[in-house]
């Protein structure tokens, strides 16, 4: 059973990120997936909160959505994240809340975000989490499907991974379609 509600007459707020009264420092190109090596995921939160409140070269703003291990509330405190959807990966019942046993509706949401935002950036924190409650294969599946459409569109996908975590095989097989970053490239 889903732990994931819907809500269908909800009202649709803007998600894009006043801004922060910050430069660009983070440059991640349209359609690429990069897998960060890092733990905790602070590059990859800071790399994302950067895009999303910051405007590129020809003043395009990306829109973000973040889905994670960590509260929602604490995540929007500490990266000054008022309008970005934030999901939290939790094991318990409630709006903004995807079990991580249920790959599917974390794939749809995903897969929604790419088609309905042209220039959008997801970040995915909890990989570890979601491969502890599914098979390494299964989740790997997900990650390849998300891939597919993220290099079709001008979206960008961080996936921040504790290399101590997988096997040297697994970290190859996330790589393999990926950009692998051990430190973020900032922009010019």
């Amino acid at each position: 059973m889903s732990l994931f509600l819907f809500k269908k007459n909800r009202e649709k707020k803007s998600i894009r990120e006043s801004g922060l009264g910050i430069s660009r420092k983070y440059s991640l190109s349209p359609g690429k997936s990069y897998v960060v090596e890092e733990t905790p995921p602070s590059i990859s939160f800071d790399a994302f909160s950067n895009l999303i409140s910051t405007a590129d070269g020809k003043g395009n703003k990306p829109v973000g959505i973040a889905f994670t291990r960590q509260h929602p509330d604490l995540v929007r405190e500490k990266y000054g994240l008022e309008n970005t959807p934030i999901y939290w990966l939790a094991t318990r019942a409630g709006e903004g809340v995807i079990s991580p046993t249920n790959l599917g509706i974390l794939t749809h949401t995903m897969i929604k975000f790419v088609e309905d935002n042209e220039n959008g950036v997801i970040l995915l924190d909890g990989l570890e989490y979601l491969v502890s409650n599914n098979d390494f294969n299964k989740v790997l599946r997900v990650i390849d499907q998300l891939n597919d459409h993220i290099s079709q569109s001008g979206s960008r996908l961080i996936l921040p991974v504790d290399p101590r975590v997988f096997e040297p095989r697994e970290l190859a097989l996330l790589e393999r379609n990926m950009e692998k970053i051990s430190a973020m490239t900032t922009a010019e």
